[in-house]
């Protein structure tokens, strides 16, 4: 598999939680899960192309890109629960892989939990298409607060980050509007106290993606709140997880091969 990095403590877990990471980053920003989750909880993240264990592959600049691939690699992951975590961008695309496997695998996840991230059926409100250039990318990654400045300065660090920024950057300007069909499973989203980029308002049409479960929590945090309380967000995360799933979820029973992904 390449698309997936699955660092669950076993192959024998009750469920697992499939992490998509925001634009410009990587599958690692997850590792760190599986030393705070219990082991019957696994952790599988996804790897972009051009970035983390991919970074020598071209990158993909469409949602069309994105879906195929990765969506014949989830599929595999329908043998048990599956908790769907995405972060901004990652919300995004998380929301139309649900939609993908939905209508092409009939397999709903069991949660999705959106973190800083707006509902994605709103018109977008960002003009993504103005970031594209060098010094667009430069004033994207200020705005976010989520780069510290020195690396912002570092022209070698630059050279590796802008091309994975400007992909992703590009899906986000060119992705075509969602289908008119909602998730149909709870709903969870996760925003932080100070993330100026998140309207509240506009993040609370997810509700609209539910199937009637759903709820809002906010940490005191910006952007990337879930680095920043990574302990809090998953603590989060288990209790809601509890709430929906049970504290022990078993498999659902579906003949597929086993799937594992070797660590990096």
């Amino acid at each position: 598999m390449t698309w997936l990095r699955d660092w669950s403590h076993s192959e024998h877990v009750a469920l697992r939680v499939l992490c998509l990471p925001g634009a410009g980053t990587a599958a690692h920003t997850f590792r760190r899960w599986t030393r705070l989750l219990p082991p019957d909880i696994g952790v599988v993240a996804v790897e972009l192309p051009g970035r983390g264990s991919r970074f020598g592959e071209p990158a993909v600049h469409s949602m069309e890109e994105i879906l195929r691939p990765l969506s014949e690699e989830v599929a595999a992951l329908a043998d048990r629960p599956l908790v769907v975590f995405g972060h901004s961008m990652g919300a995004v695309v998380g929301a139309e892989l649900c939609r993908t496997l939905g209508r092409e695998r009939g397999f709903t996840p069991d949660l999705v939990i959106a973190a800083a991230c707006e509902a994605p059926r709103l018109p977008p409100r960002k003009d993504y298409a103005r970031w594209l250039t060098d010094e667009g990318i430069l004033h994207f990654l200020r705005e976010m607060d989520g780069t510290p400045p020195e690396l912002l300065a570092d022209a070698d660090y630059m050279r590796m980050l802008v091309p994975a920024v400007r992909a992703d950057l590009t899906v986000l300007a060119t992705r075509p509007p969602a289908e008119d069909r909602p998730l149909g499973c709870p709903v969870r989203v996760y925003l932080g106290d100070s993330d100026t980029g998140v309207h509240p308002d506009r993040a609370a049409h997810w509700r609209a993606e539910s199937n009637g479960d759903f709820a809002t929590h906010t940490f005191a945090s910006g952007h990337f709140f879930i680095q920043d309380k990574v302990t809090e967000v998953v603590e989060r995360l288990r209790a809601d997880v509890a709430a929906t799933l049970g504290a022990a979820a078993p498999p659902r029973p579906v003949h597929r091969p086993e799937y594992r992904t070797r660590p990096l």
